[in-house]
C-alpha cells in the first residue's frame, strides 16, 4: 500500500496525495512536461553533438504518478538516473509505508508502550526530521496525529460528529513527544500504548530528495522529480533555462502562476473539495492536531524551499496554521528558510499572500 499523509485524510488509498485544490491531481503540475501517461511510459529525446541527452519516465508509484527527468551526457547515463531515482523512491516506500505490516513504520507502530525498534538510516532521518518541525511549530505538524484522521474519517462515512469521549480517548494517544528517537543508535521508542506514526507528511518530499541524489550519482548533469505534485529540481534544463512548473487556480480551471526553479523544492496543500460532510456541514480533511478538530483556515498554500522534505512539511505546517499565524512564524529570528504563498478567498474574490521572497520565483 502507499505511502499517506500525516494529519489527513486522502479517502482513497490509491490517491496518497495530499489532498489538493479542487480535487486535481495536482495542484502543482509540470507545466511544460508532464503528459498523460499510462503506469509506465518512457520517452527520450536524442541530443545534437556536445549536447545533453533528455529522458523522462512516468510511473505510478507510492499510489501517484511519478515523473522523473533526467539529462546526462548520453541516452545510457540518463536512463541509469532515472532508474536510479525510482530505485530509491520505492526504498522509501518499502521502510515507511504504515500501510505495510512489515515495513519499518508498520512495525514501530505495532510496538508496545515502552517498546523500541532500530531503523534504518532512511527512516531515523526522516523521522528526526519530522520531530524537528513538529516541535518548531508548537505541534502543528504531527507524526502521531493517524488515530485522529482515522476517527474524523469514520465520522465522515457515520454521517455524526466525534463524542467528547471519542476525541478524548484518541488524543490520548496523538502527540509528537510519545516517540523518542535515538540518532546515535538509530532506535525508536514508543512511550505510550496505541501510538501510530505517520510520515507521510514528509516522507514523499523526503523521497524525492534522496531521488534527485542518487541521479546525481548515476551521472545527470540535472533533472526533475515529480511525485503527485510535490517536485524537487537540480541543474538547469537543456536549454540553459530554470524549469518551469505552473500552479493552477484553486478555484477555476488553467494556471494562477508559474514558477521558475532551479536546485528548489516545491510542494502544495490545500483544502478546497477534500472534506467531510457531516449534517450539511462540511469539516476539512486536514487535522489540527494541538485541537484534535479539522482546521477552520486550510487555504492553498505553496511552499518553496531547498529540499523536499522541508517543503513537504511545512506545506502541512501552513495549512494547519491560520495565515495570520504562519506570517508570525516566519517573521521569528528561527524561522523555516522557506517562501510560501497562501491562496485563500472564493472563486470570486481570491486572496494571494506570499512572503517576500516568493515573488523571486514567480515567472515574468
Amino acid at each position: 500500500m502507499p505511502l499517506t499523509g500525516d494529519q489527513r485524510d486522502f479517502g482513497t488509498r490509491a490517491a496518497a496525495r495530499r489532498g489538493l485544490s479542487l480535487g486535481l491531481a495536482a495542484l502543482l503540475l509540470l507545466a511544460a512536461t508532464l503528459s498523460g501517461c499510462d503506469r509506465s511510459v518512457s520517452t527520450s529525446q536524442p541530443a545534437p553533438a556536445g549536447e545533453l541527452h533528455r529522458v523522462k519516465y512516468s510511473r505510478e508509484v507510492m499510489g501517484t504518478l511519478a515523473a522523473v527527468t533526467a539529462l546526462a551526457a548520453d541516452e545510457a547515463t540518463a536512463r541509469a538516473a532515472v532508474e536510479a531515482a525510482y530505485a530509491r523512491l520505492a526504498d522509501v516506500n518499502r521502510l515507511m509505508s504504515d500501510y505495510v505490516a512489515d515495513s519499518e513504520i508498520g512495525r514501530i507502530n505495532q510496538l508496545p508502550a515502552g517498546g523500541s525498534l532500530v531503523v534504518s538510516p532512511e527512516t531515523c532521518t526522516c523521522l528526526a526530521q519530522a520531530l524537528s518541525v513538529a516541535e518548531r511549530s508548537g505541534g502543528a505538524f504531527d507524526v502521531t496525529c493517524r488515530p485522529l484522521v482515522s476517527l474524523w474519517k469514520q465520522a465522515g462515512r457515520q454521517q455524526r460528529l466525534p463524542t467528547d469521549a471519542e476525541l478524548a480517548e484518541v488524543r490520548r494517544r496523538v502527540g509528537w513527544q510519545q516517540v523518542r528517537l535515538d540518532p546515535e543508535t538509530r532506535t525508536v521508542t514508543i512511550a505510550a500504548a496505541g501510538v501510530q506514526v505517520d510520515l507521510g507528511g514528509i516522507a514523499k518530499g523526503f523521497a524525492l530528495d534522496l531521488a534527485a541524489a542518487a541521479m546525481r550519482s548515476a551521472g545527470a548533469a540535472s533533472g526533475l522529480v515529480d511525485v503527485g505534485g510535490d517536485i524537487v529540481t537540480f541543474g538547469p534544463r537543456a536549454d540553459g533555462t530554470q524549469w518551469r512548473i505552473g500552479v493552477r487556480h484553486p478555484f477555476r480551471d488553467g494556471l494562477l502562476t508559474e514558477l521558475l526553479l532551479t536546485d528548489a523544492a516545491v510542494a502544495t496543500s490545500g483544502l478546497q473539495q477534500r472534506f467531510h460532510e457531516i449534517d450539511g456541514q462540511r469539516y476539512s480533511h486536514i487535522v489540527d492536531p494541538r485541537t484534535g478538530w479539522p482546521v477552520r483556515e486550510a487555504p492553498s498554500v505553496t511552499v518553496v524551499a531547498a529540499a523536499g522534505a522541508t517543503a513537504d512539511a511545512w506545506a502541512t505546517v501552513f495549512s494547519v496554521l491560520t495565515v495570520a499565524e504562519g506570517q508570525a512564524l516566519l517573521a521569528e529570528p528561527d524561522a523555516p528558510p522557506v517562501e510560501v504563498m497562501w491562496i485563500t478567498g472564493d472563486r470570486s474574490a481570491p486572496v494571494i499572500d506570499q512572503t517576500s521572497g516568493f515573488g523571486r520565483h514567480i515567472a515574468p
